[in-house]
């Protein structure tokens, strides 16, 4: 039965039959929708009271336990429910504290070996000794946390049936690796210095954002991990997202014109944080670009400010030796936070010129940029040459996007 919970707990009120199928769902969801209208006058200690009389009319299997109210604090009871739906085969757990400490999570959620998902928010993770895992979980969920570096990748590698996995601003990693026979899915964004794929043939999304850091403030080169070895680790990876600072450790291997595996089935790419003005940076996109023959969209946001070191008479298809790149299946472009650089224009000119089925390419304005500055550029780019008859360019200012 998939009746929701608020609905549910009402046809208590109807029918001495009604005031018990309520309490045998499998699914219990305490979240904003289910107090809306009662959300700002209900206290804590009375949302805890409500979910407690829940779980002591509660009879047969809880499938299904997500806790995720907006406000809801850190608080030790929470303890108690957790060691309740422990007890009773739960699959998806999913905890969202928003005010107060950090909730430490206690060893009975560790034994709860029948998850398949688990998606924590402001929590402490800390196994007991001797956990081994959750060896049918499949997606898994941490934003906020707090975890030792050996713990994350012990937690990562002892959940053998992991398909998803989203990490966003944990604390405490800063080198991780991945090891995860069955991966399709992750996204990290936080502060990682180093990443590491292993035994990862079946990830196809793949996105690393280190939330807008640019690299030289966050960490330096020797710490940077390969991207190299990054894309050898994802033979079949469908969609890439890399911000600047993963994108710069393909420099520091030397700047290769190809990468040593062609990315065949990577059909989009995104990249955060780009300079234009810097030559190794524009020269690394140039390489993620030919070495992906079936690209079929580039998003791209672009960093502003920064001295270039490109001069600004050289030949841009020379130096980034883009007379062999193909793009024969692109067909949408984004490019953000444009602010007119002579490396930027030649970049879209180069889309333009090679990609004969191209569709859309959308460009975003700087915000800072004046009037006249804005329509000079639009005056430069409408007059580009076009490979695709059917390519049609949306030009906004950054006001405009979104």
């Amino acid at each position: 039965m998939c009746l929701p919970l608020q609905d549910a707990v009402r046809t208590s009120l109807l029918s001495r039959k009604w005031r018990y199928v309520w309490s045998k769902l499998p699914q219990l969801v305490f979240d904003d929708e289910m107090f809306y209208r009662d959300m700002n006058r209900t206290t804590h200690a009375e949302l805890l009271m409500i979910i407690y009389q829940v779980l002591l009319f509660h009879r047969g299997p809880i499938i299904k336990f997500t806790l995720t109210l907006s406000g809801f604090e850190s608080c030790s009871e929470i303890d108690q429910l957790i060691r309740f739906v422990s007890s009773n085969d739960i699959q998806d757990f999913a905890l969202h504290i928003w005010r107060g400490k950090l909730y430490k999570l206690p060893s009975s959620l560790y034994s709860c070996l029948q998850l398949r998902h688990l998606n924590l928010s402001s929590c402490m993770i800390k196994p007991p000794p001797g956990f081994e895992g959750f060896t049918r979980l499949i997606s898994l969920d941490l934003d906020d946390v707090v975890i030792a570096d050996d713990v994350l990748s012990s937690l990562i590698s002892n959940c053998p049936l992991l398909e998803d996995l989203t990490l966003q601003s944990s604390t405490g990693s800063h080198s991780l690796e991945v090891v995860g026979p069955n991966l399709k899915c992750v996204h990290c964004d936080g502060h990682f210095r180093s990443i590491c794929f292993t035994n990862t043939s079946r990830l196809a999304d793949v996105c690393i954002y280190l939330k807008g850091v640019r690299a030289e403030l966050l960490c330096s080169e020797e710490d940077i991990s390969s991207s190299v070895m990054l894309l050898e680790s994802v033979p079949v990876i469908e969609s890439l997202g890399l911000d600047f600072c993963y994108v710069k450790g393909l420099a520091v291997s030397g700047l290769p014109t190809r990468l040593p595996t062609t990315l065949n089935n990577l059909k989009d790419i995104m990249s955060y944080d780009v300079c234009f003005g810097k030559r190794d940076e524009l020269s690394i996109l140039m390489c993620l670009i030919r070495s992906s023959p079936n690209l079929e969209e580039i998003t791209i946001e672009a960093f502003p400010g920064g001295t270039s070191d490109i001069p600004i008479d050289l030949d841009f298809t020379k130096v980034h030796g883009c007379l062999d790149v193909s793009l024969n299946k692109l067909r949408e472009v984004d490019i953000k936070n444009v602010s007119g650089a002579k490396a930027e224009l030649e970049f879209i000119k180069l889309l333009l010129a090679k990609s004969p089925i191209l569709e859309t390419m959308l460009i975003g304005l700087n915000s800072s940029l004046s009037l006249v500055a804005e329509l000079q550029i639009v005056k430069v780019l409408t007059r580009l040459r076009r490979a695709s008859p059917q390519a049609e360019m949306n030009i906004a200012s950054r006001d405009d996007q979104d």
